[in-house]
């Protein structure tokens, strides 16, 4: 591997880990503020018997954004669904490495739409307000370009990796024979 390669493919892992850390971070303090609000909530309503208004509000779009921070981790970690019956079946490299194109290729056309399409809702939803905090829906909506853009950029990285080192990570799923 050239210097200008092994350069590019430090530079990109070392991207690639910042924005897994900085998810990771995200997810752990929006899922720890999610809980903490949960429990408040809980106290409020059936300890002192004076329900908080806003706290379902809070934790439900905590989630959200937790849930759509954590979508770029697992894109990063090769962690999502899929099916790789298929590709443990090829032992050619090059029609792997074909196969592994399209699906690369697939996946980041619907994430493209989908930051696209996201892109407008968010752009909408600062009209909109939430019910019991007046807040602009325009927060709430933003998870989903975030997430969108993450994983694009996460998907970009891996692919380029694992076109530059050549390495392909062996499926973890297991065949039951019956």
């Amino acid at each position: 591997m050239s210097e200008e390669k092994s350069g590019t493919v430090a530079a990109l892992e070392k991207t690639s880990d910042f924005i897994d850390r900085i998810g990771g971070f995200l997810c752990a303090g929006l899922f720890g503020a999610m809980t903490l609000v949960v429990i408040l909530g809980v106290f409020f309503r059936y300890v002192i018997n004076a329900p908080l208004s806003w706290t379902e509000e809070v934790s439900r779009y905590l989630m959200i954004w937790g849930a759509s921070v954590g979508i770029s981790l697992g894109v990063r970690s090769e962690e999502h669904v899929g099916l790789t019956v298929i590709l443990d079946a090829i032992k050619s490299r090059p029609v792997r490495l074909m196969f592994h194109t399209a699906i690369y290729i697939l996946v980041m056309g619907f994430v493209g739409v989908m930051f696209f399409y996201s892109l407008a809702m968010t752009r909408d939803g600062k009209f909109m307000q939430t019910q019991s905090m007046s807040m602009s829906m325009f927060i709430p909506y933003a998870a989903v370009p975030v997430a969108m853009l993450l994983s694009i950029i996460q998907l970009t990285i891996m692919y380029i990796l694992k076109f530059f080192r050549g390495e392909e990570k062996p499926s973890e799923m297991k065949i039951i024979d019956i």
